[in-house]
């Protein structure tokens, strides 16, 4: 490698870390301001149970998901064909990586109505 090479590598490096610093420190900003909001999952924690208003089929508030401040993201939300699809805004999409490690180690999803038996579907009235 040539030293013109090598110099070019090591700047790019140094503003690659640099960058990351500056992700990773906006980040640990937006999640110390942020707080728990309600969320739905589509769908219970069991695969038979399933928790939607009965007439219109939109889904229940059933969990509590932590968002950083004016970040929306949610990875696995079941929709009405039982397709998982993610959903957040723009925020939420650039901190993703860093909002997933965040809710699997520091702040976990709450579960707020849970089936007692696997096998029923809770429906309510609407």
């Amino acid at each position: 490698m040539t030293g013109s090479r090598r110099k070019v590598v090591k700047q790019t490096l140094i503003v690659a870390g640099v960058l990351f610093v500056f992700y990773l420190g906006t980040y640990i900003t937006l999640s110390s301001l942020g707080g728990y909001y309600l969320n739905q999952s589509g769908k219970f924690r069991y695969q038979a149970g399933k928790i939607r208003y009965r007439s219109i089929s939109l889904p229940v508030s059933d969990i509590s998901t932590w968002n950083p401040k004016g970040c929306r993201f949610q990875y696995r939300f079941e929709n009405i064909k039982g397709e998982y699809v993610s959903r957040g805004n723009d925020l939420g999409y650039f901190f993703a990586p860093l909002i997933i490690l965040d809710r699997r180690f520091i702040h976990p999803t709450e579960v707020l109505i849970e089936s007692k038996n696997p096998d029923e579907t809770d429906r309510f009235p609407l």
